[in-house]
């Protein structure tokens, strides 16, 4: 919307959201992601887990606020959240932090390396299945904790029905990433699972309508299909306007010649 002018743009001509096809197959099918630095440095990471979010927000990461903003000693401490979690959850934090100064030592040339791709694989991927999600309900009051009872529960429930999985496993085991594409495939809502659709390229293809609303010109699934995309009434009235200088830069011309 510009002003008074509003356009609708069908959604298939916006793309979907990119998605990294290969990690999501990874991350589903429960197969760590190993990540090589240049120095031959390896990184071994797990998929993340509901497991893995709860103990990001009860160490009260920053990895997971802001993962730009955290610090090596951050990044080490989610990657062993990742991979050993339930091990030090909760009274461990003393061997959490070992575990921690390991792996910085270990791969510490993989994890600054390629630092794109794990906060792609760990902060990214696991919500690609929940992103299908089509038949939202109302979302309920924020919490302290996101990642406390009810997300639990929601969790423990899902791995049940559909995966036949103990709380524990649920919890610990079950990647995330499969979790949102089974609550996607078994939501029995009206509107069937779909990708999500690319904001940025919803928002320049909407200006780029709008200009074209403002010229009487055609869109490109007006000409793709007419007989279903009809002119609107911006464009009506755009194509008249036109014409109407047309007529009166003619009359002008011809008055100027007299």
């Amino acid at each position: 919307m510009s002003g008074s002018i509003q356009v609708y743009v069908p959604c298939w001509y916006v793309k979907d959201k990119a998605v990294n096809f290969a990690f999501e197959a990874l991350s589903c099918s429960g197969t760590p992601l190993k990540l090589t630095a240049g120095n031959g440095d390896t990184l071994v990471v797990r998929p993340a887990t509901l497991g893995f979010f709860l103990m990001l927000e009860w160490i009260d990461s920053p990895f997971f606020r802001n993962p730009g903003g955290a610090s090596f000693d951050d990044v080490c401490r989610a990657v062993a959240c990742a991979n050993r979690g339930r091990d030090f959850y909760a009274f461990n934090r003393e061997e959490l932090e070992e575990e921690a100064r390991e792996i910085g030592e270990k791969s510490g040339a993989a994890i600054v390396e390629k630092f794109e791709q794990l906060v792609e694989w760990l902060l990214v991927v696991p919500w690609y299945g929940y992103e299908m999600l089509r038949n939202r309900t109302r979302s309920r009051k924020p919490e302290p904790f996101l990642f406390a009872g009810p997300a639990i529960a929601a969790l423990v429930d899902l791995g049940s029905k559909y995966a036949s999985l103990t709380p524990r496993e649920s919890i610990w085991e079950l990647p995330l990433a499969l979790a949102g594409h089974l609550a996607a495939v078994n939501d029995c809502g009206k509107l069937a699972p779909a990708r999500p659709k690319d904001p940025e390229d919803f928002k320049r293809k909407a200006a780029e309508a709008i200009e074209r609303e403002r010229n009487g010109e055609l869109h490109p699934w007006q000409e793709r299909e007419p007989d279903i995309y009809p002119l609107s009434w911006n464009q009506i009235r755009a194509r008249e306007r036109k014409r109407r200088e047309a007529e009166e830069r003619e009359a002008a011309a011809d008055g100027g010649k007299s």
